[in-house]
């Protein structure tokens, strides 16, 4: 119950694309998370379609290794310190993590990351977040909606 409430506040306290005044999330948004596609979830999970979407957008291949030095980290949270996440930003492109709001515990890991100072851009989509390291970028943290519509 706990969790179809956290569903609904995400949903009324995010944007979608009108709102985000950055323009790599902006594009992120235009051009992937809310472009139509024709895939639809067969035998996947809707997060799973949509990580592949944006991976193949940016040309990067998805691991689900942390010993990789490359592409895009596909993982649970609960997998993860705050440290090694600190870390794997430089070494992958994007990393996704998983139940980012499955329990409070992994919410509080979610929220600690966002505050992190190192870490400069980090997308929550509900189901998964995006955690990226970019050059340049002042810190800031977006709340987008998760397309359902989509698949």
């Amino acid at each position: 119950m706990l969790f179809f409430f956290r569903l609904i506040s995400h949903f009324i306290l995010s944007n979608s694309r009108h709102g985000t005044h950055s323009p790599f999330v902006y594009r992120l948004a235009d051009e992937v998370i809310y472009t139509a596609t024709k895939q639809k979830a067969r035998g996947g999970s809707k997060s799973d379609l949509l990580i592949k979407e944006i991976a193949a957008y940016y040309g990067v291949a998805i691991k689900q290794d942390k010993s990789a030095w490359s592409g895009a980290l596909d993982v649970s949270i609960e997998e993860l310190q705050l440290e090694e996440v600190v870390d794997l930003q430089h070494r992958f492109t994007f990393l996704f993590l998983r139940d980012i709001h499955k329990s409070l515990s992994n919410t509080r890991r979610w929220n600690n990351l966002t505050e992190e100072d190192s870490i400069t851009v980090t997308i929550d989509l509900f189901y998964f977040g995006i955690v990226c390291h970019r050059e340049g970028q002042r810190k800031e943290h977006f709340k987008l909606r998760f397309p359902f519509w989509k698949y």
